[in-house]
Protein backbone atom coordinates (compact mmCIF):
# COMPACT_ATOMS: atom_id res chain seq x y z
CA UNK A 1 0.00 0.00 0.00
CA UNK A 2 1.76 3.48 -1.13
CA UNK A 3 1.51 6.47 1.42
CA UNK A 4 0.02 9.30 0.08
CA UNK A 5 2.22 12.30 -1.01
CA UNK A 6 2.15 15.51 1.42
CA UNK A 7 2.26 18.69 -0.77
CA UNK A 8 1.77 21.76 -0.01
CA UNK A 9 1.95 21.43 3.59
CA UNK A 10 4.40 22.61 6.64
CA UNK A 11 4.59 20.71 9.97
CA UNK A 12 4.54 22.42 13.53
CA UNK A 13 8.51 21.87 13.87
CA UNK A 14 8.61 23.58 9.97
CA UNK A 15 6.63 26.49 11.03
CA UNK A 16 8.25 27.31 14.39
CA UNK A 17 11.93 27.36 12.89
CA UNK A 18 11.22 29.30 9.82
CA UNK A 19 9.22 31.66 12.29
CA UNK A 20 12.50 31.31 14.59
CA UNK A 21 15.09 32.64 11.74
CA UNK A 22 12.39 35.49 10.78
CA UNK A 23 12.65 36.51 14.11
CA UNK A 24 16.15 35.86 14.55
CA UNK A 25 16.96 38.27 11.47
CA UNK A 26 14.10 41.11 12.37
CA UNK A 27 15.72 41.32 15.08
CA UNK A 28 19.29 42.13 13.44
CA UNK A 29 17.81 43.89 11.34
CA UNK A 30 16.36 46.44 13.17
CA UNK A 31 19.25 46.14 15.71
CA UNK A 32 21.58 47.30 12.83
CA UNK A 33 18.92 50.27 11.40
CA UNK A 34 20.03 53.23 13.40
CA UNK A 35 23.51 52.75 12.37
CA UNK A 36 23.08 52.09 8.99
CA UNK A 37 20.36 55.17 9.26
CA UNK A 38 23.06 57.51 10.49
CA UNK A 39 26.06 56.38 8.28
CA UNK A 40 23.47 57.47 5.13
CA UNK A 41 22.53 60.37 6.28
CA UNK A 42 26.19 61.34 6.69
CA UNK A 43 27.12 60.12 2.92
CA UNK A 44 24.32 62.33 2.01
CA UNK A 45 25.33 65.16 3.64
CA UNK A 46 29.11 64.97 2.50
CA UNK A 47 27.94 64.37 -1.16
CA UNK A 48 25.13 67.46 -0.53
CA UNK A 49 28.11 69.40 0.21
CA UNK A 50 30.24 68.03 -2.83
CA UNK A 51 27.60 68.93 -4.68
CA UNK A 52 27.18 72.17 -3.84
CA UNK A 53 30.75 72.90 -4.75
CA UNK A 54 30.68 71.07 -7.83
CA UNK A 55 27.73 73.24 -8.93
CA UNK A 56 29.26 76.64 -7.88
CA UNK A 57 32.44 75.35 -10.06
CA UNK A 58 30.46 74.95 -12.87
CA UNK A 59 28.06 77.33 -12.73
CA UNK A 60 30.81 79.83 -11.62
CA UNK A 61 33.39 79.65 -14.15
CA UNK A 62 30.65 79.33 -17.35
CA UNK A 63 27.10 78.62 -17.20
CA UNK A 64 26.34 82.03 -15.22
CA UNK A 65 29.14 83.91 -17.49
CA UNK A 66 26.78 85.69 -19.54
CA UNK A 67 25.03 87.31 -16.47
CA UNK A 68 26.68 90.73 -16.29
CA UNK A 69 25.25 91.00 -12.34
CA UNK A 70 27.42 87.78 -11.74
CA UNK A 71 30.87 87.36 -11.60
CA UNK A 72 31.10 84.03 -10.00
CA UNK A 73 29.74 81.46 -7.43
CA UNK A 74 31.00 79.88 -4.18
CA UNK A 75 30.27 77.93 -1.08
CA UNK A 76 30.32 79.39 2.45
CA UNK A 77 30.53 77.22 5.66
CA UNK A 78 31.02 78.87 8.69
CA UNK A 79 31.13 77.14 12.66
CA UNK A 80 28.93 79.96 13.86
CA UNK A 81 26.29 78.17 12.00
CA UNK A 82 27.69 74.33 12.11
CA UNK A 83 24.53 73.09 10.65
CA UNK A 84 24.69 74.32 6.92
CA UNK A 85 26.43 75.30 3.94
CA UNK A 86 25.76 77.83 2.02
CA UNK A 87 26.03 78.24 -2.13
CA UNK A 88 25.96 81.82 -3.16
CA UNK A 89 26.42 83.53 -6.71
CA UNK A 90 29.10 86.15 -6.42
CA UNK A 91 28.06 89.70 -7.19
CA UNK A 92 30.26 91.90 -9.85
CA UNK A 93 32.43 94.06 -7.80
CA UNK A 94 33.56 97.21 -10.18
CA UNK A 95 36.71 97.31 -7.65
CA UNK A 96 37.99 94.47 -8.37
CA UNK A 97 40.53 94.01 -11.23
CA UNK A 98 38.49 92.02 -14.44
CA UNK A 99 41.33 88.89 -15.35
CA UNK A 100 40.97 89.01 -19.40
CA UNK A 101 39.11 92.16 -19.28
CA UNK A 102 35.86 89.96 -17.61
CA UNK A 103 34.01 91.57 -14.50
CA UNK A 104 34.12 89.38 -11.54
CA UNK A 105 33.43 89.73 -7.83
CA UNK A 106 35.09 89.60 -5.15
CA UNK A 107 35.15 86.13 -4.26
CA UNK A 108 33.41 86.24 -0.85
CA UNK A 109 29.85 85.80 0.44
CA UNK A 110 28.48 88.77 1.00
CA UNK A 111 25.30 89.88 2.92
CA UNK A 112 24.70 93.37 2.14
CA UNK A 113 23.98 95.77 0.33
CA UNK A 114 23.00 92.54 -1.62
CA UNK A 115 22.52 89.04 0.43
CA UNK A 116 24.51 86.86 -2.50
CA UNK A 117 23.03 83.63 -0.91
CA UNK A 118 21.44 81.13 -3.93
CA UNK A 119 20.80 77.72 -1.32
CA UNK A 120 21.20 77.30 1.70
CA UNK A 121 21.57 73.32 2.33
CA UNK A 122 20.80 72.75 6.58
CA UNK A 123 21.92 69.56 7.64
CA UNK A 124 19.62 66.57 9.12
CA UNK A 125 19.72 67.59 13.28
CA UNK A 126 23.05 66.08 14.82
CA UNK A 127 24.68 66.48 11.81
CA UNK A 128 27.66 69.65 11.53
CA UNK A 129 30.15 70.98 9.96
CA UNK A 130 33.04 69.94 13.07
CA UNK A 131 35.66 71.69 11.31
CA UNK A 132 37.25 74.16 8.87
CA UNK A 133 40.97 73.46 7.52
CA UNK A 134 43.55 74.40 4.68
CA UNK A 135 46.56 73.02 3.58
CA UNK A 136 48.24 71.25 0.46
CA UNK A 137 46.50 68.21 1.38
CA UNK A 138 46.30 65.50 3.86
CA UNK A 139 46.73 66.14 7.29
CA UNK A 140 45.03 69.71 6.88
CA UNK A 141 45.52 72.47 9.66
CA UNK A 142 42.20 72.75 10.74
CA UNK A 143 40.33 75.40 13.14
CA UNK A 144 42.54 77.04 16.52
CA UNK A 145 45.42 74.81 15.13
CA UNK A 146 46.10 77.41 12.68
CA UNK A 147 47.27 81.20 12.95
CA UNK A 148 44.85 83.23 13.29
CA UNK A 149 42.36 80.46 14.06
CA UNK A 150 39.94 79.35 11.12
CA UNK A 151 36.30 80.31 11.70
CA UNK A 152 34.84 80.22 8.18
CA UNK A 153 35.72 78.89 4.78
CA UNK A 154 35.25 80.23 1.32
CA UNK A 155 35.54 78.43 -1.57
CA UNK A 156 34.45 80.49 -4.91
CA UNK A 157 35.32 80.13 -7.88
CA UNK A 158 35.16 83.34 -10.73
CA UNK A 159 34.81 83.14 -14.59
CA UNK A 160 36.03 82.30 -16.58
CA UNK A 161 38.38 79.35 -13.97
CA UNK A 162 37.71 76.10 -13.08
CA UNK A 163 39.91 76.71 -10.30
CA UNK A 164 39.20 77.52 -6.71
CA UNK A 165 39.98 80.01 -4.35
CA UNK A 166 40.45 79.06 -0.87
CA UNK A 167 39.62 81.73 1.72
CA UNK A 168 39.79 81.59 5.38
CA UNK A 169 37.63 83.90 7.82
CA UNK A 170 35.99 86.46 4.96
CA UNK A 171 39.32 87.66 3.91
CA UNK A 172 41.25 87.19 0.09
CA UNK A 173 44.97 88.42 1.55
CA UNK A 174 45.52 84.78 0.61
CA UNK A 175 44.49 81.50 -0.87
CA UNK A 176 45.50 78.19 0.43
CA UNK A 177 46.22 75.47 -1.95
CA UNK A 178 43.43 72.92 -0.83
CA UNK A 179 40.23 72.83 1.49
CA UNK A 180 38.95 70.64 3.47
CA UNK A 181 35.42 70.40 5.30
CA UNK A 182 34.83 68.18 7.77
CA UNK A 183 31.56 66.65 8.71
CA UNK A 184 30.30 64.64 11.86
CA UNK A 185 27.58 62.56 12.74
CA UNK A 186 25.60 62.55 16.08
CA UNK A 187 27.85 59.26 17.02
CA UNK A 188 30.98 60.80 15.59
CA UNK A 189 33.11 58.12 17.86
CA UNK A 190 32.07 55.34 16.12
CA UNK A 191 33.63 54.39 13.18
CA UNK A 192 32.31 55.69 9.38
CA UNK A 193 30.60 58.68 11.27
CA UNK A 194 33.21 60.90 10.36
CA UNK A 195 33.77 62.28 6.43
CA UNK A 196 35.34 64.70 4.62
CA UNK A 197 34.91 67.34 1.71
CA UNK A 198 38.17 68.12 -0.27
CA UNK A 199 38.59 70.62 -2.67
CA UNK A 200 41.98 71.18 -4.46
CA UNK A 201 43.38 74.04 -6.48
CA UNK A 202 43.50 71.97 -9.10
CA UNK A 203 40.28 72.03 -9.60
CA UNK A 204 39.72 68.28 -8.33
CA UNK A 205 36.90 67.56 -5.43
CA UNK A 206 36.70 64.51 -3.49
CA UNK A 207 34.89 62.94 -0.79
CA UNK A 208 37.30 61.12 2.14
CA UNK A 209 36.06 58.83 5.13
CA UNK A 210 37.32 60.44 8.24
CA UNK A 211 39.03 63.32 9.36
CA UNK A 212 41.34 66.24 7.73
CA UNK A 213 43.64 65.90 10.05
CA UNK A 214 45.50 63.85 12.20
CA UNK A 215 44.27 65.13 15.92
CA UNK A 216 42.79 63.51 18.08
CA UNK A 217 39.53 65.24 18.99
Amino acid sequence: MKMPLRIGAFTLIELMVSMTIITILTFIFFGQYPEAATRLSLINVSHTTSLLVREAQVRGSAIDSLNSALGGYGVYATLSSPDRIVLFGDTVDSSVPKPNGVAVGNGLFDNSPINETKTTSIFPTGYIVKKLCVGSGFPFTCNTNNTPNITSLTISFTRPDPEPHIYINNATSSSASAGCIELRAPLDTRSGHIRSVQVYNSGRITIVVGKCDNSSS
